[in-house]
């Protein structure tokens, strides 16, 4: 659940959901992705996705469990709600239930809904949350890369995702996105990396078979779309357009053009 631009993607889509209303209407539906909780106890904290949760807790004893389930919004209710259940992926067998609605915290600036938990029969805490919202990746329309204009630069896509492939695994966590990707001279393909120390650029040859060569990039602004690679959790972003890259129908990564 941990990714680069997470905090930042993370801001913008929590202020798209809760100030949905008054904003101009997004380019794409915007719904709940997932949550981050802290409990008014101290000791525990949940992180759920739309499909897994993880719950970590340091009292009375350090435990942390994962749990497969679902996430489903209740926006007709006021205020809105969401519910998360899941079953663990480990014995002993747990359920988990957290139902969380709009409603101010303690302290505002720990979440936006308040919600209650519940892992054991007759067992119930409470805690602050963020809800996560932003485009549904897995339906995001399918780019059109041979219907691109001439400047930008994912026209080039497929004959690039070597390349762009072999840097970022070199890079690994560190990449959050992928700037550009051109060829810089024949055999050879240059992709500028956003990554949470600054950009940098990985130059390596076309089959994407050599050795990356990393170097640090001058600042600038993006010149055309971030390409995502295709992480789960999908990338969670609530603002300009997001488009699923797919080749020879496989799922390749993501753009995004416009971003917060």
């Amino acid at each position: 659940m941990r990714a680069i631009l997470r905090a930042s993607c993370t801001a913008c889509a929590a202020a798209a959901f809760a100030a949905s209303a008054w904003a101009a209407p997004p380019a794409q539906p915007i719904v709940v992705q997932g949550l981050e909780c802290r409990g008014d106890d101290p000791g525990w904290r949940l992180e759920a996705s739309r499909s897994t949760a993880q719950f970590t807790a340091t009292v009375p004893r350090k435990r942390e469990v994962i749990f497969r389930g679902a996430l489903q919004p209740m926006s007709f209710l006021t205020p809105p709600t969401v519910v998360w259940r899941g079953e663990s992926t480990h014995l002993p067998k747990e359920t988990l239930v957290l139902t969380a609605r709009e409603e101010a915290c303690a302290a505002p600036a720990q979440g936006t809904h308040r919600a209650v938990l519940s892992i054991r029969a007759g067992e119930a805490v409470t805690a602050c949350c963020v809800v996560r919202a932003g485009y549904d990746a897995r339906v995001a329309p399918v780019a059109n890369l041979g219907g691109k204009g001439p400047d930008d630069w994912s026209r080039a896509l497929p004959d690039l995702l070597p390349a762009i492939t072999a840097c970022v695994a070199k890079e690994g966590a560190k990449v959050g996105a992928v700037a550009s990707a051109a060829v810089a001279s024949p055999g050879t393909v240059r992709v500028r990396l956003v990554e949470g120390g600054g950009p940098v650029e990985c130059t390596i040859d076309t089959s994407g078979r050599g050795a990356p060569s990393i170097a640090p990039a001058a600042a600038a602004p993006p010149a055309g779309p971030l390409f995502y690679p295709p992480r789960e959790p999908p990338p969670l972003v609530a603002c300009g357009t997001l488009e699923r890259v797919q080749v020879k129908n496989a799922l390749v990564g993501y753009l995004h053009y416009d971003p917060c």
